[in-house]
């Protein structure tokens, strides 16, 4: 699957791969433009730089792909570019490529020592974590909620608005009018197969005009016209639920995971702790070496607060 996307991505990005014999190993090409080459294992690389939870979810996305096949091809002929100009021996973009190459090392490094750690037992963490804190792990209330839409997409606003109005009016005289009109009056695609019902909503499954009026009606409560993008809607709530305490096994993975991303987080804390834990040397004249360096020999260093107070 992972190949056939990159193929997909590859042939989207560029007509064709052209003159591949100019390298040695052929097979060693992923891509090339102009006197940009994109190989096999500088893609690698890039890949290798992607968390790895999401790495191969990431891979699979053809969209995400091309990006990057994008982004490695261009600074692949930025690159091309400078070393044909000589540019790369300029000193100071020597010591960049070296700080990058540094940052590169460290980084690797640092993610080679975390997952390389021992692994806690997240499944333990993860229940005792819940033990303490069972009372906080619970469902979101949800409401079971009936509704009629007076689109306003083939009639005016205000066409719409008096429907709307007239049908509320009914249901004041008549609560239990409120099928018999859904049938009748909503312009709901759903409407036929649900009868206007929508059971077990949760904050967040409605648009918010809708949603703020109908977490706010009491049980067989009947809203006034309630206006959204879709029109107006005048809203019966039917049931309330209350949030109920999950079970261990329904917040299980979400835990465990919660779990490992700590212990991960703690070990690399740690590491970073102890190398900034370690004595910090400077020597003798090197500030002033620094200063002089980026603001020139004429630079005069501020003095500090102490030196003033002396």
């Amino acid at each position: 699957m992972r190949s056939i996307v990159l193929c997909v991505a590859l042939l989207q990005l560029i007509p064709a791969i052209a003159h591949a014999e100019e390298l040695e190993n052929k097979t060693e090409i992923l891509l090339k433009r102009g006197k940009g080459v994109v190989t096999q294992r500088a893609f690698a690389a890039r890949a290798d730089r992607i968390p790895a939870d999401i790495r191969l979810g990431a891979l699979r996305d053809g969209n995400r792909v091309r990006e990057l096949m994008k982004t490695l091809v261009i600074r692949a002929q930025l690159a091309a570019d400078a070393r044909e100009a000589g540019f790369e021996k300029n000193p100071v973009v020597i010591d960049r490529m070296q700080l990058a190459a540094e940052w590169e090392l460290a980084d690797a490094w640092l993610d080679n020592y975390v997952f390389s750690q021992p692994e806690a037992d997240y499944e333990a963490l993860a229940r005792e974590n819940y033990l303490l804190n069972q009372q906080n792990l619970q469902s979101q209330a949800t409401i079971d909620v009936s509704h009629i839409l007076v689109s306003s997409e083939e009639r005016s606003t205000e066409e719409a608005n008096d429907l709307a109005n007239s049908i509320r009016a009914q249901l004041e005289e008549e609560p239990g009018l409120f099928a018999e009109l859904v049938k009748k009056h909503s312009d709901d695609p759903s409407a036929l197969a649900n009868k206007g019902l929508f059971e077990n909503v949760k904050r967040g499954d409605m648009v918010k005009a809708f949603e703020e009026t109908a977490f706010a009606l009491k049980p067989s409560e009947i809203s006034e016209p309630v206006k959204t993008m879709y029109g107006f809607h005048i809203i019966r709530l039917d049931a309330y639920h209350e949030p109920e305490r999950l079970s261990f096994e329904e917040v299980r993975p979400q835990l465990v995971d919660k779990e490992r991303e700590q212990h991960l987080l703690r070990i690399k804390q740690d590491y970073l702790g102890s190398l900034s834990a370690l004595e910090t040397t400077m020597p003798e004249g090197a500030l002033e070496e620094m200063v002089r360096r980026q603001f020139g020999e004429d630079y005069q260093v501020p003095p500090t607060e102490d030196a003033d107070s002396e």
